[in-house]
């Protein structure tokens, strides 16, 4: 899983892709993590940048073909 990304990822990134392979909606990710929006949509954007994909779906599909 972890380890398919074209660059490690942080720790913050972590806990958000964490949370982004669950039901969690970006603003609830945001309010779990007492982050603003924006920011969780840029840690998000840089975990799909790391994963080279576009989507959520996409990045749970790799990550379930990973195991």
């Amino acid at each position: 899983g972890v380890h398919l990304g074209a660059a490690p990822l942080t720790p913050t990134e972590r806990r958000v892709l964490n949370l982004l392979l669950t039901a969690n909606s970006e603003a609830e990710i945001a309010k779990l993590l007492s982050q603003s929006r924006h920011t969780t949509h840029q840690h998000i954007t840089r975990i799909f940048r790391k994963f080279n994909v576009s989507s959520r779906a996409a990045l749970t599909a790799l990550w379930l073909g990973s195991f």
